[in-house]
C-alpha cells in the first residue's frame, strides 16, 4: 500500500514537471538563412524597394509580389493554407527539362522561389515546415514542387 502511494506521488510530480516544459519550436532555414517563420500581414509591403522589374531576356520578369501571391495560391492547395506561416527565399533563375523520354528539351524557364510552409494542426499547433519550390513566369505561378530538389529542375542562381 505504501509502495503504491509512493509511485502515485512520483507519477504526479513527474507529470507536473513535464507539463511545465514548453514545447520546442522547429528551427527553420532556407539556403543557410535561419530565422523565424512569419505569417504574412496585409499591412506590410510585399513589393521590394526597387519597384522596377528586373527583366531577363531568357527567364522573363522577376516576380516582385511573390510574398502575396504564394499564400493566395496555397490557400486552396493545402489544408489550412490561409492560416499557415510562410518563409521565403529570394527569387532565382531556373529551368525545367521535359525528361529523357521526351528528348530532354527545356519545358519551362523562369524564376523559382524556395518557400517553407508551416501549417497548423487542428489544435492550432504548428507542424514542422515543409519545403516547396514555387515556379514563376513573371508574376504568374506556374507550378509548385514539394521538396528542395527535383531531378528535372536546374537552378541557375545558387
Amino acid at each position: 500500500m505504501i509502495k503504491n502511494i509512493r509511485y502515485l506521488k512520483l507519477l504526479t510530480l513527474s507529470a507536473f514537471f513535464v507539463g511545465c516544459v514548453p514545447t520546442p519550436q522547429p528551427s527553420i532555414t532556407i539556403g543557410g538563412i535561419g530565422g523565424e517563420i512569419k505569417r504574412p500581414t496585409s499591412t506590410s509591403s510585399s513589393v521590394p524597394r526597387s519597384s522596377t522589374p528586373i527583366v531577363d531576356k531568357e527567364y522573363g520578369a522577376k516576380p516582385l509580389r511573390y510574398t502575396k501571391s504564394i499564400p493566395n495560391y496555397f490557400s486552396s492547395k493545402i489544408a489550412r493554407g490561409d492560416k499557415s506561416q510562410y518563409k521565403y527565399g529570394q527569387p532565382k533563375r531556373a529551368y525545367k527539362r521535359k525528361g529523357l523520354a521526351y528528348g530532354g528539351d527545356v519545358s519551362w524557364k523562369g524564376w523559382l522561389v524556395e518557400t517553407l510552409i508551416a501549417t497548423p494542426s487542428r489544435t492550432g499547433r504548428l507542424l514542422t515546415p515543409k519545403p516547396y519550390m514555387v515556379l514563376f513566369s513573371g508574376e504568374q505561378i506556374v507550378e509548385h514542387i514539394l521538396g528542395n530538389s527535383h531531378k528535372l529542375l536546374t537552378k541557375v542562381d545558387r
